[in-house]
């Protein structure tokens, strides 16, 4: 038997084109696939590489602020002295003990409802009364009294609490917050009777 093997040819280059599609299908789904792959572990190492940035970052930041704490100032604050002059005063004595030269010094006692405010003496009254005090140009190893008058029917020991709010003097633009505590005690009875005896002859 003789085969007419040109009716078959168009048919064999036809299964061979269709071979050769689907080996190209196959060839480009695989190059996709890997293109995928390539861009999984590209996004993979930026996201990595944006956590290490952070994270040095965050390392900065926190050594920054640790630098600028230990540049800040330290105070010494009280022991606190009672007096009696018509009002309960407080005489609270503070020292800058170390740190930067502060420009200025705001003290407040928010948040103490036995404390009226500062006043600028002892028996001043409530002349001149203020929430809060200033003080300009400290150096280390400044002193100065603050003074504060108490509700008349407080009852001590009472502890104030006062927040220093510290700004960098020298041009600079730091700002360090601190809390310190002063206790005012009640004196010996003896020493009240003779202050108010006093007062009261005067």
């Amino acid at each position: 038997m003789n085969i007419d093997w040109s009716a078959w040819l168009p048919a064999g280059a036809a299964v061979a084109a269709a071979g050769v599609a689907v080996w190209q299908a196959v060839i480009a789904r695989g190059q996709a696939a890997t293109a995928r792959t390539s861009a999984d572990i590209a996004e993979r190492q930026a996201r990595a590489a944006e956590q290490q940035v952070a994270l040095a970052r965050q390392q900065f930041q926190a050594e920054t602020e640790a630098r600028d704490d230990a540049d800040g100032p330290q105070f010494e604050v009280g022991p606190a002295v009672w007096h009696f002059s018509d009002e309960q005063y407080a005489q609270v004595p503070v020292k800058l003990l170390m740190g930067k030269h502060l420009g200025a010094l705001v003290i407040t006692t928010p948040g103490q409802p036995k404390v009226r405010g500062f006043v600028t003496k002892i028996g001043g009254g409530w002349d001149g009364m203020v929430t809060a005090i200033t003080h300009t140009d400290l150096a280390p190893g400044a002193t100065f009294d603050v003074v504060l008058m108490l509700e008349y029917e407080v009852v001590l020991p009472l502890n104030v609490l006062f927040e220093f709010e510290c700004h960098e003097g020298g041009g600079g633009r730091r700002t360090w917050h601190r809390s310190y505590a002063a206790q005012v005690t009640e004196p010996p009875v003896e020493d009240v009777q003779d202050r108010i005896w006093r007062r009261l002859r005067s």
